[in-house]
């Protein structure tokens, strides 16, 4: 009896041993950090045009502002690895229009395709300053 309950305690210890133990796990990789001021060139038809971009990024939620010629709107975003999308929308002509920006995060480039609604697409680039 004594030898079966050492071996039951025995048993119990490893596989308890066995479970408070995890194995060795590299950290996840660090997403893109976006926060700062960057400058947003964007192409479209009409040529480039260069805006103020400010980002803040809470997780992987984006929000800030870009200030342009025709003034300032606010946008919000969202990063996911190297993917980058933020969207906002301006008034033309009294006429609402949203401007949708995918793309791509590398070091301190973003860059990727720019949506103007029904007027067609463009490109974008932005780099931080």
């Amino acid at each position: 009896m004594n030898k079966t309950r050492a071996w039951i305690i025995a048993a119990a210890a490893i596989v308890l041993g066995a479970c408070s133990t995890t194995p060795s796990q590299p950290p996840a990789p660090k997403g893109a950090d976006l926060t700062g001021n960057w400058v947003l060139t964007t192409e479209s038809q009409m040529g480039a045009q260069d805006a103020q971009m400010t980002v803040r990024q809470t997780g992987s939620a984006l929000a800030g502002t870009i200030t342009g010629q025709a003034g300032s709107v606010d946008y919000q975003g969202t990063v996911n690895g190297a993917a980058v999308a933020f969207d906002f929308t301006i008034s033309v002509q009294g006429t609402d229009l949203k401007l949708d920006y995918t793309g791509t995060v590398e070091g301190d480039t973003m860059k990727g395709k720019a949506v103007f609604g029904q007027f067609g697409e463009g490109t974008f680039t932005a780099k931080r300053q």
